[in-house]
Formats: C-alpha cells, structure tokens, sequence
C-alpha cells in the first residue's frame, strides 16, 4: 500500500514588509558549523537548498523579505507496524512516474485565518496560567468582551463560549479570507485577500469549486476609523507554486491595526492581551490531491501552515525548540520511541543510549550560541564556547561540565529557581527559569554516566519528508511558551494531533494537526460565517482545529510581545532576586554585535569580535537609565514605535553567509555570529552592559 504525504507536517512562514521573499529554513542547509547545529539560514526563492547570502535578506528598497513556507508531497510504502523514523521517502511532483502513472498536476487548497482578536486571554498570573486555565472545567477571560465598550465586564464561565461563537461576533473579530486553490508550476500569486474569490478542491467531484459567496470578513467590513500605522490589513498573504508544482505559502506584510472607539486611538496598555486591536499572522490546513493522467486522483496526508514574526537570529537554535517540545510529547505520551520511553515498562529506559550527534550535541551548541544574541562578559562568552567543544570521545567527568548535567533538572521544581544552572533563560509559568524537556534532559543523565552510556554519531536516518519536519520545528522556539513567538502551549497537547492515538496504522504519521472538515459545500450566502470559536483546549477539541486556532494563543499584535521579551525578573522571582534574566533571544535577539562594528585585522578564533555590542533593538525611542527596561521601545510614549520599526531590526547570521566588502579587509572568524542590515541607529545613551545587570526596582 502507497500512501502520500504533504512535508512538512506544519510549515512555518513569516511576515515582512517586501513584496519579495525566502524561503523558510527546510533543509538545514547552510556552512558545515550550521549543518552540524541543526539551523539553518532560509534558501533563496526558486532553489532548494542554497542558503540565502546577507545581501539577499531585504530588497532594493530596504525592505525585510518575508520567508514562505514550501509544502512538498512524499510517497511511502508499507505502512504496516510504522515506526519513527521510517528513513524513507520519495517526492512526488508533477510530471513524476508514480506506479506507472504519470501525475499530471497536484492541486492545493489553503485556508488560512487570524482568530486573535475572538478568543481567550492568556493569563500570566495567579494561579491558572496557560494550559492549567482550561483545566477541570474553567475559561480563562477573553479578549474584547465588547467591541464598543472598552470597560465591558467579563461574562460569566458558562457564557463566555456563546458570547465567542456568536456569528456576528466571529464575523466582527476574526480576519478570514475563506481557503484558496492553487494548481500547476510556476503559478503566480492567488491573494488571500477581499478581491481574489474564494475556491476550494471538491475530490467527489473532481473538480475547483469557487466560493462566490464565502462569508470573507476583513477589520474594514466593521471598524471604518482605524489606527493603523503600516496600513489596512487587507490580505493574510499569497500562494504560489514553484517549478515543480510544489506550494509556496506567503504571509501577510507584519501589519498591526486597532479599531477606535469614540474617536480615541486603541491603546497597547499589555505585552500580550491588547484589546481593539488585529495583526496579519495566521494559520490553517494545507491540503494536496495528485491528479495523474488517466484522471484518477490520490489525496495525501494533510499539513498546517503557520505565519508568524521574523526570526532575527535563524541560524541560532533556542536552547529549547519546539520540536524539544513536540517530540516530548510524542515521546512521553504518543509511543513514537518506545525504546526511549515505555509507560507499560515503567517509563523512560536505562538501557537506552542516546546518540551523541542528534540528540546530544545540539543542547550543548545551541547553549553555546546564546553568548551571540545576549550581553555576556568574556569569561560568560569563554565558558560557553567551551560547552560547545565538547566531543562524542570526551568523558563526561573531563569536560566543562566535569560529568554533571548543570542544566535544570525539570522533575525537579526547586532547580527552577537555581539561578546558578544552565540555561539563564526566563521560565515557563510557574517557572522562574527555563527547564530542558524531560527527554532532553534524560539524555543528558544517560551522556553525565560515562562513557558506555551513550552512543557516537547519529541516530537512524531520518527521511526526506521527516527531515523537513524536523528542520521546520527545530528552527523555532520551544517553551519559554508564556506564550511564545511562533507557537505556543498547545503544541504539547497530545489531542491537537490527527491520528495521534493510531499513527502506526493509519498511514497518516506523527506531528500532523487534526483538522477541522469544514463544510464548504454547504455554504449557500455570505452572511453566516464558516467558522467558529474553534478549539478550546480540554473542552472543545474532538471534530480537529479550525484555520486560526493555533496563532490565536500567541500576543495580539505580535509586536508588542516582542519589544517586551528583552529581559525581565523571572516570574515567580527567587526571594531577594534582582537580576535579569533573557526571554528568547535566539528568536528575539538582546544584545548583538554588529558586522558594523568589526574593524579591520586577523582575529583570534573562537572569540567574539573586539568592540562594543549593541542591544538589538535600539535608537530614538529606546533609551532608560532603568537595566529593566534596556533593548526595548519603552512605555507608554514609545511603545507604538515598535509597530512601525519592527522591519529595521538587523539579522544575525553566521560569518559565511555575510557578503563582506572586499575593500575593507574583514577576517572573520568562520564561528562568529554577527548582525547584518539594521536599519536601526544607535544614539549611544544606553550602552550595553555585560551580565549580570539587576533590577533598580524601580
């Protein structure tokens, strides 16, 4: 039996404000040094695997490329008794000999949609945060209890479902363009935007349907007066096919727009739950069907797409990725490694050898690279760069960390406020600071027992469409989900997942999303909307996820939550605590050194450029006397300042990708992470101060 597969299971792109683009990172292509950390900088448009150059991040104009996700289909046979990884795999495009057919052309439909603006607030204190408040039959608040009245109470728990499926509530506060059909090679742009006529794939009749009167709801069908500083939020974004046939799906342009109310501009008065206010991020179902010569048709195994912020540092692995998290899930609660972690043999397994390579290494590199988008002094930079060195035929006891693990033990809650263990990263909720994922951690326990308790090397192969999975997840960030950048808390719950509980048998593999049937065919005017509230965790999850329903835990707008995760005080803070502590900075980068600021000469390898850094986000507008507040737009004269700057932010790349003036004699060093195209002046009134730097409590 054959059966196909869209890769990668969920795609990630990203927003910008070019009408050019990249393409997200899919290969983990990029220098030897990136390859071996699992990163990878995005490819340029219209090849498959080479990396993009410093001088091909913006366009002529100066504007920040988006980065689009590309979907490619992948054929695999015998699917009895499927393990993880299969290490198998042959894509399928148009014009391939498939079991002595030929496919003739392969149709995707897309539908995508922002639902931020109708749903639950993510609460980030007290005592039900995050997941925990949907646990035992409670609701968090939600956002905009009113669109008219900007002090309109919370309706009770047991009302506040109907208040979010009310059709015209969902019409007012969900951006929804309807899905989009797009087919053949080379196929230019079909916008998800109010002009371009929603269309779907119809297999039972074999045909493109066209939606004429799809309940399409836009912020301008309902909120004539709006701020909105980089212009009206008029389209999710754009499909594409390359030469191949495969799909390009496009973001929206980094856009953020509030509604007012009486005449006044919508406030930004939080970091993440802001009232009135929409961005252009989305998320939903990508679906294929193979059509081949003699007409028959194959549909294959469904995918997710997700647009979210720019990665400003993408060749730098988080610490905790979010395929750290999604494969602890699956590990710990889906049977994907049965050999790793086994419920009826009593848990994880002792005799279990993790391979060095794979699952080893990249907690100790991307570790190291965090010395390049934070404020450490030389000797913080020097040990880290020693974590780095660390080899497959070292023992444990001889190296840096002398045999011990030195990273928090996350079974442990008192090594949650440890502040002397590794990573110095801020934590979850109810968590001060980070933890690795349970499986990372254990197979740090099985690496500190000796030589004998690991093995060299890699792991098992994975195959084509696997490795686009995983070089998708690994390129973003894991927990710190409070609530995160590209997604959030509910990618570690295991009944988000289609198939999850058969994905040996079903042919449809792990890390897939349950998807919502939508009853397209049922729509018969544009007055009631298609979609609904949608998914609800622990409530509200058995028919799958609506397009919306994954973006919609993140910040409303994005901007906001990303000009605060500089640093902060770990929440809850250690008793007598003053230090500061950094959010995500492999995804939002604090304190950088700029390519600008390299001079000339022979540099000492391994070590971080001579010169000053400088905070990520900086110039006019940034500026504090307050340690807390430094590397950010400050509250409350300038927070708008990040929705217009947010594009001007420079890129972290590593030396081989930067194209250098060869007029200037620049050595750099082949490991050094430097900024490349900020827009952004530095006024010099905030210097960057290496850590630790302490609260002023004021």
């Amino acid at each position: 039996m054959d059966v196909f597969r869209i890769h990668p299971a969920v795609g990630i792109a990203r927003v910008g404000n070019s009408e050019d683009f990249i393409i997200a990172p899919e290969t983990m292509a990029g220098s030897p040094e990136t390859n071996k950390l699992m990163g990878g900088l995005p490819i340029r448009a219209g090849t498959l695997s080479d990396p993009v150059r410093s001088s091909d991040l913006r366009d002529a104009h100066g504007a920040l490329k988006r980065q689009a996700a590309r979907f490619r289909i992948f054929m695999y046979s015998g699917l009895a008794g499927e393990s993880w990884p299969r290490g198998d795999g042959s894509e399928v495009t148009i014009g391939a000999h498939v079991g002595g057919k030929i496919v003739k052309d392969i149709i995707w439909t897309v539908h995508v949609a922002n639902k931020k603006a109708n749903t639950f607030v993510l609460v980030e204190d007290g005592p039900y945060q995050a997941i925990v408040s949907y646990e035992e039959g409670r609701l968090p608040p939600i956002r905009n209890p009113s669109i008219s009245d900007p002090n309109a109470k919370q309706p009770p728990d047991g009302e506040k479902l109907p208040v979010l499926n009310n059709p015209q509530r969902v019409r007012e506060l969900t951006i929804d363009p309807g899905p989009r059909a797009i087919s053949g090679k080379s196929t230019p742009g079909v916008r998800f935007d109010k002009n371009t006529v929603a269309a779907y794939y119809n297999v039972a009749q074999s045909r493109v349907v066209k939606l004429d009167h799809y309940p399409k709801s836009f912020p301008a069908d309902t909120f004539p007066q709006m701020d909105a500083p980089s212009g009206p939020i008029d389209t999710l974004g754009e499909l594409r096919t390359d030469a191949e046939g495969r799909l390009l799906v496009l973001g929206g342009y980094g856009r953020a727009a509030g509604w007012k109310i009486g005449g006044a501009m919508p406030p930004l008065p939080h970091d993440v739950n802001n009232n009135q206010w929409f961005d252009d991020t989305s998320d939903g179902p990508v679906s294929a069907t193979l059509v081949f010569e003699d007409d028959s048709l194959t549909v294959a195994q469904g995918a997710w797409v997700t647009t979210t912020d720019p990665s400003f540092a993408p060749q730098i692995k988080n610490v905790v990725s979010c395929w750290d998290d999604i494969y602890d899930c699956w590990v710990r609660e889906l049977g994907l490694a049965p050999d790793i972690f086994d419920r009826d043999r009593g848990g994880y397994q002792v005799s279990y050898k993790p391979t060095f390579d794979d699952q080893l290494a990249p907690i100790f590199h991307s570790s190291a690279l965090q010395q390049w988008v934070v404020n450490l002094d030389t000797t913080g930079s020097s040990a880290h760069s020693a974590v780095a060195l660390i080899k497959a035929t070292d023992d444990p006891s001889t190296t840096i960390l002398q045999g011990t693990v030195y990273f928090r033990d996350p079974n442990d809650q008192k090594q949650y406020s440890d502040l002397a263990l590794m990573p110095f990263h801020l934590g979850d909720v109810y968590q001060p600071l980070l933890a690795l994922r349970k499986t990372q951690y254990f197979f740090l326990q099985r690496w500190a027992a000796g030589l004998g308790n690991f093995s060299p090397g890699d792991g098992p192969a994975l195959g084509p469409g696997e490795r686009l999975d995983k070089a998708t997840f690994v390129n973003c960030l894991g927990g710190r989900f409070g609530p995160g950048i590209d997604l959030t808390f509910v990618m570690r719950e295991a009944a988000i997942y289609f198939e999850s509980a058969n994905w040996r048998t079903s042919g449809a593999g792990p890390f897939r999303i349950h998807a919502k049937r939508l009853a397209y065919d049922a729509i018969t005017s544009g007055d009631k909307p298609l979609l609904t509230c949608g998914y609800v965790p622990r409530l509200v999850e058995a028919d799958g996820l609506e397009p919306g329903d994954l973006t919609k835990f993140v910040a409303i707008p994005w901007h906001t939550d990303y000009n605060s995760c500089a640093t902060h005080l770990p929440d809850p803070n250690p008793h007598g605590n003053k230090t500061l502590f950094w959010s995500w900075p492999a995804q939002r980068p604090v304190a950088v050194y700029a390519l600008a600021d390299v001079g000339p000469g022979v540099v000492q390898p391994g070590n971080p450029p001579q010169g000053p850094q400088r905070w990520s986000v900086r110039g006019e507008g940034t500026d504090s006397t307050l340690p807390e507040n430094w590397g950010r737009y400050q509250r409350p004269n300038n927070i708008h300042d990040i929705l217009d700057h947010w594009h001007r932010i420079g890129i972290v790349v590593q030396a081989p990708a930067i194209v250098i003036d060869t007029t200037l004699s620049l050595h750099l060093d082949v490991d050094w992470y430097l900024e490349v195209e900020s827009q952004l002046s530095d006024t010099g009134k905030t210097p960057v101060v290496p850590y630790p730097n302490f609260d002023s409590g004021g």
